[in-house]
């Protein structure tokens, strides 16, 4: 792949417009500063640290499996690399539930479902079973897809960022949002330290493209250079996006469950072309990304997970590749797990009860909890292995303790990221401690059930 293509699935699996619209609605104008803390406290340094792990590790098949057994050694590398795929399949299990209705919106410009909702977990199924079959045709195909979907992509933000700017400072429109320091300066009150903390997670992603270093034409020079390139890219892309958005569209009728779709109604009332055409189309390219996000969203974790752990963690069958290194039997077995968590919410739907969705949501939380701990991981992996003498072909920075402070700085803001991200549940009333229980020891219980299935593995390996 050359450094385009691993630059272009990079943005398809980390940049979601989602997250913009979300954060306005959640931060409102704080939004803009926010993003801007995030991506030179968090994203930048975290990107750093991925880029000099790949440049040292240029053979590896793990991802950053091979980043913390670089640093920490097997077990801790495993303990890591076992959220990151556990929380990947709650995420996986969200998506896929949600991709028909933005189809849906795609194609009739509303929502189909909304009184049809007992078709979306069959529908999630399906979508799941016919993702897993292309993952199974190896990283060649889909990468392809996932080029030309990056550059739709960047052409539809380019499209969303410079209309607006355009129309609003070229003086045809006046802006749909007053800016005022008051609005834009964050309160940085629990409430907003709680939604801050999902910033975090709205960035990560450019660890997705690692699996497939050994597949990038000169990867010790272009795949530091694509991730690097990508980071400010997004970085960019989220604060700019951000701004436009509120620039022709009035926040307090911006809307979680159809802002994606709203915001191209008014742009293409701003500057008077076909309202639903424009909207469509541009959702049709959304629609069509995140299907490209989410092929490698499934098949990159397997490859973290199973390519190169030590042989009896799993059973074999799992761990089996094909001559392109696609775990297609592992990649079923996914598709298994997903497809049982998809079909829970019908529980609700046909009882008419809401437990099975409380569960879900649960599940989501404590999902975007453990996708956390990966990165407190890495980072600690990369504080070990400097301080090891790390002699990587890219560094960034060749001061040993201004490269550990940085470290430092990733770690820290992890492991904030990690406690505040359930504070929201504190500020309830009456607070419900089972809840705050369970998201917060949901994660450790996750990682204790991946230490007894890794020994009952061994143990039945040293047995045969």
């Amino acid at each position: 792949m050359s450094l385009l293509t691993v630059s272009m699935i990079i943005i398809v699996t980390t940049f979601g417009l989602a997250n913009v619209i979300d954060n306005l609605v959640e931060l409102g104008l704080s939004a803009i500063p926010s993003w801007i803390i995030v991506g030179f406290l968090y994203f930048l340094p975290l990107a750093l640290i991925l880029a000099e792990f790949a440049s040292d590790t240029t053979q590896a098949r793990g991802g950053i499996y091979s980043y913390m057994e670089r640093g920490l050694g097997s077990k801790w590398a495993f303990v890591g690399t076992w959220s990151y795929f556990v929380a990947n399949l709650v995420y996986l299990q969200s998506a896929f539930s949600k991709l028909p209705i933005r189809a849906s919106l795609a194609v009739s410009g509303r929502d189909v479902f909304e009184n049809a909702t007992a078709i979306l977990p069959a529908l999630g199924v399906v979508i799941c079973l016919m993702l897993t079959v292309i993952c199974c045709r190896g990283v060649g195909s889909f990468s392809r897809f996932a080029d030309w979907l990056g550059k739709a992509t960047l052409a539809l933000v380019a499209v969303l960022i410079i209309i607006p700017f355009v129309v609003v400072l070229g003086g045809f429109k006046q802006a749909a949002t007053v800016y005022t320091m008051d609005a834009l300066i964050p309160t940085f009150d629990l409430q907003y330290f709680s939604t801050f903390a999902w910033l975090l997670f709205a960035v990560a992603g450019a660890e997705v493209a690692a699996p497939y270093v050994r597949e990038t034409e000169n990867p010790q020079k272009n795949f530091p250079r694509a991730i690097l390139a990508t980071t400010i890219t997004i970085g960019a892309m989220y604060i700019l996006a951000t701004i436009a958005v509120s620039l022709v569209m009035p926040l307090e009728s911006l809307t979680k469950a159809t802002g994606l779709y709203d915001i191209w109604e008014f742009i293409a009332r701003a500057i008077g072309i076909p309202v639903q055409i424009f909207a469509r189309t541009c959702m049709s390219i959304i629609v069509l990304g995140s299907i490209a996000a989410y092929v490698v969203w499934m098949e990159s974790p397997i490859r973290t997970m199973f390519a190169e752990i030590p042989a009896g963690t799993f059973p074999s069958r799992l761990t089996q590749s094909d001559s392109g290194g696609t775990h297609k039997q592992a990649l079923w077995a996914q598709a298994l797990v997903v497809a049982i968590l998809i079909l829970i919410p019908l529980v609700s739907i046909i009882t008419g009860t809401t437990g099975s969705e409380n569960f879900i949501a649960l599940l989501n939380d404590m999902a975007s909890l453990s996708l956390v701990i990966p990165y407190i991981f890495i980072a600690l992996a990369y504080i070990r292995a400097r301080k090891a003498g790390m002699d990587a072909p890219f560094k960034m920075a060749r001061s040993t303790p201004v490269a550990i402070g940085i470290g430092v700085l990733v770690l820290v803001v992890s492991a904030v990221g990690y406690l505040g991200a359930g504070l929201y549940a504190l500020l309830e009333d009456p607070i419900d401690w089972i809840y705050v229980a369970i998201v917060y020891g949901g994660p450790i219980a996750l990682i204790g059930l991946g230490f007894i299935l890794r020994a009952v593995s061994l143990r039945m390996y040293a047995r045969s």
